[in-house]
């Protein structure tokens, strides 16, 4: 059997919480019991649609909701209808979240009652709410900044809502590497810590306090020792 993989998931460095790829995901606790019309969004453009039944009869503690499949279901050979499920059930204590499985991605997600009442708030995944959860995984070895968009003020020259993570490169070993556990962020006021060492394909967990959209671009790029520098003297 032939691996397949994906290029956008090599070619992707940034990372936006507001437009989620490959590389993020999005955990969101609705709360109320209710039913739930949800569209997934390229920029302003509705891409799909699917349902959220918040049910306190479900025992399903979360739900997996991939927005690619949702965008671009592929039907099998048969000719049948796209297999991509539409229509989702999770319990109020638990959680959705919004992934995406594959190509270049981009969402976001907005989330309305079903009644479409328009005094009641939606939920736009451009803005995060206190309680999510905002998962990265950055490639790319190198220095990067993390920014909230939607954070004010300045504290010491530096806006309160930055800081700065290092992603190490990958180092040969006489074993199979395991990335370690996800580090954890928490992002208030400011962003805690303010630096974050990560070592290769570990993921980082943004814990929201306050609404927020993370933005996380590469300021440096580390390639790795060039090749004439571990080569023996002669």
């Amino acid at each position: 059997m032939t691996a397949m993989f994906d290029r956008h998931l090599f070619t992707q460095i940034g990372l936006d919480s507001g437009a989620l790829t490959m590389l993020g995901s999005i955990v969101h606790s609705f709360g109320e019991p209710g039913e739930y019309r949800a569209t997934v969004r390229s920029g302003e453009l509705p891409e799909a649609t699917f349902y959220i039944s918040v049910d306190k009869a479900c025992a399903v503690a979360h739900v997996n909701i991939d927005l690619a499949a949702l965008v671009n279901p592929d039907p099998d050979t048969s000719g049948c209808p796209p297999t991509a499920d539409r229509h989702f059930v999770v319990h109020p204590k638990g959680y959705a979240v919004f992934h995406v499985s594959g190509g270049p991605g981009g969402y976001s997600v907005n989330v309305r009652r079903a009644e479409e009442d328009p005094e009641l708030k939606a939920y736009d995944s451009r803005r995060l709410e206190p309680g999510d959860i905002f998962s990265a995984i950055l490639f790319r070895p190198g220095r990067y900044s993390v920014r909230n968009l939607l954070s004010e003020g300045q504290s010491q020259g530096q806006s309160q809502g930055e800081a700065s993570v290092t992603v190490a490169y990958p180092v040969p070993g006489d074993t199979a590497y395991r990335p370690p556990p996800a580090a954890v962020a928490d992002c208030g006021e400011r962003i805690e810590p303010g630096h974050i060492d990560l070592l290769p394909m570990q993921g980082l967990n943004f814990h929201l306090r306050v609404p927020g959209r993370i933005r996380i671009d590469l300021v440096e790029a580390d390639d790795g020792p060039k090749s004439g520098d571990s080569a023996p003297d002669r």
